[in-house]
């Protein structure tokens, strides 16, 4: 009976010893396994493409020819110089009395342009346009001195309008600015024979005919303007003339 008690005894203390062991046993808690980020990449800001304008080369001034200068006495053919393409104004003197006659020739003898036929004392001027660059001569008739200076003006500038010219006799005018559209001319003149009045572009080229009358005239011409630039009138007259532009 005593053997059996104590071999219960130990089968309870087994049993409690096992109890107790089993909740003394930490329950191993599981690590979660973090779940890979991706990294972003940094932003890149683009960089504006910075246009840089090419500046428009402002045009190269035509260089302006060398004036030819010229003198003598009674008729001549003068010796031969060399003229450029463009715009030519002839400054011209004489101090006899009968005729003074001036034609521009070319290197083949051929009639360019009569830039003065007029009787006794002058002063005054001719603009024409050279068509070809080339070797001119002037043939001249007069009785007295005369002298004639060849100018071939390139200016890239000119006053604009609205401008009023004045002067007496044949003459080519200062250049003046026009724009494109239309100009009025309002001309008066004074004298007894002709009054011829040329609008020339800064070429010589002859753009249209203001006036063509004998005697005095007070009047006007309105004139379209194709293309703005300077431009410049050649006139004749045996009187006093003005000519305000508009």
């Amino acid at each position: 009976m005593q053997k059996k008690t104590v071999a219960g005894l130990i089968t309870i203390v087994a049993i409690v010893a096992a109890v107790i062991f089993a909740g003394c046993v930490e329950e191993e808690t599981p690590v979660s396994t973090p779940s890979p980020t991706a990294t972003p990449l940094p932003k890149t800001t683009p960089t504006p493409e910075v246009l840089t304008a090419t500046p428009t080369p402002e045009p190269t001034p035509e260089p302006t020819p060398e004036p030819i200068v010229l003198s003598g006495t009674g008729q001549e053919a003068t010796s031969k110089f060399s003229l450029e393409k463009g715009l030519t104004i002839s400054r011209m003197t004489h101090d006899g009395d009968r005729n003074f006659i001036v034609w521009l020739l070319d290197d083949d003898g051929n009639q360019i342009d009569l830039l003065v036929n007029k009787i006794g004392k002058f002063d005054g001027s001719q603009a024409v346009g050279i068509k070809t660059l080339g070797n001119y001569i002037l043939d001249i008739s007069a009785d007295g001195r005369w002298t004639i200076t060849i100018e071939q003006p390139r200016p890239s500038y000119a006053p604009s309008v609205p401008k009023t010219l004045k002067g007496t006799g044949q003459q080519a005018s200062e250049m003046f600015y026009l724009d494109k559209g239309l100009a009025i001319f309002e001309m008066t003149h004074d004298g007894d024979r002709n009054f011829i009045v040329w609008l020339l572009d800064d070429d010589g080229n002859q753009i249209d005919l203001l006036v063509n009358k004998i005697g005095e005239f007070d009047g006007s011409k309105a004139v379209s303007i194709s293309k703005g630039g300077n431009y410049l009138l050649s006139i004749s007259a045996d009187g006093n003339w003005e000519i305000s532009i508009e």
